[in-house]
């Protein structure tokens, strides 16, 4: 096989960021655990945007799908993320063939909450958290109604710009209780034609300065981490880089995370380019940070898919040994395997 220019990626077995049909993803918790078994995750996070209503789904998916593995069952799941066209390069940290009991997931119940600092939306993921605590309840009870009133104002928009019973229809779509976010607006507008993908829907109609953006004041950066450490969790800040900020504002934030009781950073993101990853472990290490890992996987994206080029250094002090991670049966000893592939540019083996 003539493979030309070749791309690398390496593919996690832990992935601390990620989305169902509780909030914006496409798919079903029971889908999504199903897909990290395709693709030999051992870790998940569930991590619906200001709701928990995919994490037990989740779990009892996991739970069901372990114990096919080790009983050898026929219709247990299977690793399929290496296609014919691809080619292993190596894995650290572990082998590529694995037993049943080697393949087990576990699900971290999680979330993503939505906050505003200085004027920026900026996210913040609560891992190994405890979805029952009447602190993170009354919060998300509050962030439900502001997305409600966010997802019903977009939906208006969209209508007066051509399209049809927007709000309606994107709830339609959704799991019972769902958070409608532009997510979900954004693979509307892909569905209905007006964007070449739910990205460009997003870019043309849904981010800031575009006809359908609709400005939220959310909970500020220290009552979110509050109520996640209320719950027993470890508040992350997630995809520092994605913010449309400077260095010096994006090192504030990460002075004002660290001071009102942040304790994770998520280092490694899936559509990432090496000179970021590069400074946020420069930063994960100057402000002394838990590093953590994430797809933010929502729907089928060659480039941002569960496990998806999620590579923490070892130097880092993963988040996962936490003290809060062993009651998940986490050990602190755990290591991140990785599976090294290479494919050919333009092929959509991954």
């Amino acid at each position: 096989m003539f493979w030309g220019l070749l791309h690398v990626t390496t593919i996690s077995n832990i992935d601390l960021h990620c989305h169902t049909t509780a909030s914006d993803g496409a798919y079903s918790p029971e889908q999504v655990v199903a897909r990290a078994y395709s693709r030999g995750l051992n870790v998940l996070a569930i991590t619906d945007h200001d709701v928990v209503g995919g994490v037990a789904a989740a779990q009892a998916e996991a739970q069901r799908l372990n114990a096919l593995l080790l009983s050898g069952a026929p219709e247990a799941p299977v690793e399929s993320y290496i296609k014919p066209s691809a080619q292993v390069q190596g894995v650290e940290h572990g082998t590529l063939e694995r037993s049943a009991a080697e393949r087990l997931l576990t699900i971290v119940p999680g979330i993503e909450i939505s906050t505003t600092w200085r004027d920026e939306q900026i996210h913040v993921v609560g891992l190994f958290i405890d979805i029952t605590n009447d602190k993170l309840q009354t919060l998300l009870t509050q962030q439900k109604v502001l997305r409600e009133e966010r997802a019903r104002a977009i939906g208006e928009k969209l209508d007066r710009l051509g399209f049809s019973n927007s709000y309606e229809r994107c709830k339609e779509k959704a799991q019972e209780g769902a958070a409608i976010t532009r997510g979900n607006y954004a693979r509307f507008i892909f569905e209905e034609g007006k964007a070449e993908s739910s990205d460009a829907a997003f870019n043309q109609y849904l981010k800031r300065g575009q006809p359908a953006y609709v400005k939220t004041e959310w909970i500020a950066i220290p009552e979110a981490v509050a109520a996640i450490t209320a719950a027993g969790g470890v508040a992350v800040l997630a995809h520092p880089r994605r913010y449309k900020i400077s260095n010096g504002r994006l090192r504030r934030l990460c002075k004002e995370f660290k001071e009102c009781g942040g304790r994770g950073f998520e280092v490694a993101s899936s559509q990432q380019k090496q000179l970021d990853f590069e400074y946020l472990v420069q930063l994960c290490v100057e402000f002394d940070f838990l590093a953590s890992l994430g797809s933010d996987f929502h729907t089928d994206n060659i480039y941002r898919d569960l496990g998806q080029n999620l590579a923490l250094p070892d130097a880092l002090a993963p988040v996962w040994r936490c003290p809060e991670a062993q009651q998940f049966g986490l050990a602190p000893e755990l290591q991140q395997r990785r599976v090294i592939l290479t494919y050919a540019k333009g092929n959509d083996a991954l």
